[in-house]
């Protein structure tokens, strides 16, 4: 299994990102990456059947797939 996909920036240089981890939400496909070593700033992407990448832009998903990352991060809310 290829742990890697590039992402094209703004400016069209591509960077190399290590896949985490993928799951699956409401029928949509996401993924959750980071930039080299650096697992402590992480992207998480929505994609499609052709493996093409979307930016979240939903309030109420982006909380949703927070929730996601940090269950599997083991964080714990800080309202309980």
């Amino acid at each position: 299994m290829d742990n890697k996909i590039f992402i094209t920036d703004d400016n069209g240089k591509e960077i190399e990102m290590n896949i985490l981890f993928t799951f699956d939400m409401d029928d949509k496909n996401y993924v959750v990456v980071y930039e080299g070593n650096n697992d402590e700033e992480l992207f998480a992407f929505e994609y499609d059947e052709d493996g093409n990448l979307m930016s979240i832009e939903d309030e109420k998903t982006l909380k949703s797939v927070q929730e996601v990352i940090d269950a599997f991060d083991g964080v714990e809310d800080e309202d309980n």
